[in-house]
């Protein structure tokens, strides 16, 4: 879950070995912002491109380093917290047996304590070796260690963060969609249009497939008379639903509400993703990737190449690409879900590095054969590959339907998890607001079951039914409370875990301590943020000025 609400750490669901544990946050961070990264890389140049992609890449990489650290600092936390209990326990309790230590084979050691009164309580069981309090056993979601570490406007400013940025994730899906289904909805088709210089009413037939507009005018110095003459002129228009009557702005309309119909009712209830679920998507998502590649490495091999190429560097795509680039290297907020059940921990961050290292060049492998492709990129890029003007089924032409529709079948079963992440965030947020901690934490039913499911799902439909610039929503996602997710928040929750820890319990043995987690690249990842987020905000600003901005 995106963030996750407050609670309590839970046990990991099944374990699985390292060799999955790749695969499944390789399939984490491959998601929707892949589709609008070739756009936004061409828009910055090249070279200038190719460099904020890797910086990027790196600097994801490492704040999830500063995830992983905090998750071990949460772990560390109950365990000495609990042990500082039991020591007190033992002072006041004069009944108490002594400790007994028991080494089997020389590999174990089990610490056995006894109470009289309560024989249920503290029995623990700690393998031999050094700092095995900061082993990552239980799952704490970003939004449990918040609630450990943070002060409470921390806590808000946390559920602020990952409320908005949710919210954007919505809006790109409720664009997406509707969108993708629309471009398959609506073909283009070659109109030819012939002027005679008659006087009489326009009329309109079908010759050969194609929709031939004849249009009768007068000669030129006559009011009435026969023509004499014609020109034929030709022009590219929408047929939606196979008839030019209805827009594709109407059609993109019209797929919204079906959009808005099948998967918001799924915000009101409870819902989980399967496995079966997240392996159908995970497939449908890697054979797209390898095909995009595949298809456009095949037409330029054809001879079908972009012209003119990008330029080397564009300054001015510099705040679009960083916007989409942070969203599409986002993993650090379901890291948790992630990495707690893998078997063994060993070799972390090595792991972590290769992930994002194959990422970053399926990234650059996207990106640049794209650029190399197509002149003009659409902001999703599988509808390049869709050719709505074909009169027949190719091979190339059902592949480019499937590409078309990919984001459609992927993304609708996301669509509700995230919604359903977003209310339980919503909820987390005015419990803190509203200091509502009261049993169970639950708001009056009317409350719960419908006022927040609506607070999720309106503001996207909303977004969605004002603008259809998938590029710009994920550039602003990305930008802005995409920066606190992925740079703010690690960061803040490493340095809090280990004050926290140091405060109480004056130690800190991290053996999953970053390599990074040091005053100096603290320093440097909040200068790059802030700069970054103050070259954004001025760029937004003056394409608001240009009447530019979505």
């Amino acid at each position: 879950m995106a963030g996750g609400a407050a609670g309590s750490p839970q046990e990991p669901d099944g374990q699985y070995s390292s060799v999955f544990a790749f695969a499944y946050i390789f399939n984490l961070v491959i998601g929707v912002g892949a589709l609008a990264l070739p756009l936004a890389f061409t828009q910055a140049g090249l070279v200038l491109g190719t460099l904020l992609i890797i910086t990027l890449a790196f600097m994801s990489f490492l704040t999830t380093s500063y995830v992983v650290e905090a998750m071990a600092a949460a772990n560390a936390y109950y365990i000495l917290k609990e042990r500082k209990e039991r020591r007190a326990l033992t002072r006041e309790n004069s009944d108490i047996q002594k400790p007994a230590l028991v080494v089997c084979n020389g590999l174990q050691r089990v610490t056995l304590y006894l109470f009289l009164e309560k024989q249920r309580h503290f029995f623990h069981l700690l393998p031999l070796g050094e700092s095995d309090e900061y082993e990552i056993r239980k799952k704490y979601e970003l939004g449990t260690m918040a609630n450990m570490f943070y002060h409470p406007i921390g806590i808000v400013l946390y559920y602020v963060c990952i409320c908005v940025y949710l919210y954007g994730d919505l809006a790109i899906y409720a664009v997406t969609i509707p969108k993708s289904m629309q471009q398959v909805l609506c073909s283009e088709r070659k109109i030819e249009r012939e002027v005679v210089m008659a006087s009489s009413v326009s009329n309109a037939t079908q010759i050969n497939g194609y929709f031939t507009d004849v249009y009768y005018e007068p000669e030129s110095g006559s009011g009435s008379g026969s023509g004499s003459g014609s020109s034929v002129t030709y022009e590219t228009r929408h047929m939606c639903f196979g008839s030019t009557a209805i827009s594709d702005t109407h059609t993109y309309y019209i797929c919204l509400a079906v959009t808005v119909l099948l998967l918001c009712p799924w915000t009101f209830f409870n819902l989980t993703r399967s496995k079966y679920l997240q392996l159908f998507t995970t497939i449908l998502r890697n054979v797209a990737f390898v095909l995009m590649i595949l298809l456009a490495i095949v037409d330029m091999a054809q001879g079908h190449r972009a012209e003119p190429l990008p330029p080397p560097a564009r300054f001015k795509g510099f705040p679009v690409l960083f916007g989409v680039s942070i969203y599409s290297f986002m993993c650090q907020h379901s890291l948790p879900g992630m990495i707690t059940p893998m078997k063994t921990k060993k070799n972390l961050l090595w792991m972590i590095f290769s992930d994002f290292a194959l990422i970053l060049f399926a990234y650059l492998l996207l990106t640049l054969t794209g650029a190399f492709r197509f002149s003009n990129l659409e902001d999703i890029y599988t509808l390049n590959f869709f050719n709505s003007s074909a009169t027949r089924v190719t091979l190339r032409v059902f592949l480019g339907y499937y590409l078309a529709l990919f984001p459609v079948f992927t993304l609708s079963t996301n669509f509700p998890i995230i919604s359903i992440t977003l209310r339980e965030n919503l909820k987390a947020l005015f419990r803190v607001l509203l200091k509502k901690w009261r049993g169970d934490g639950e708001f009056h039913f009317v409350v719960s079951r419908i006022v927040f499911p609506l607070l999720a799902i309106i503001p996207p439909i909303l977004i969605a039914f004002a603008t259809r610039n998938v590029e710009a929503l994920v550039s602003v996602t990305g930008s802005f409370p995409g920066v606190g997710v992925q740079y703010i928040i690690p960061l803040t929750l490493a340095i809090a875990g280990r004050n926290v820890i140091m405060k109480e319990f004056s130690t800190y043995d991290n053996k999953h301590k970053s390599k990074f987690s040091n005053v100096p690249v603290f320093i440097f990842v909040s200068v790059w943020t802030a700069v970054s987020f103050v070259l954004i905000i001025v760029d937004d600003a003056l394409k608001i000025k240009d009447g530019h901005f979505i």
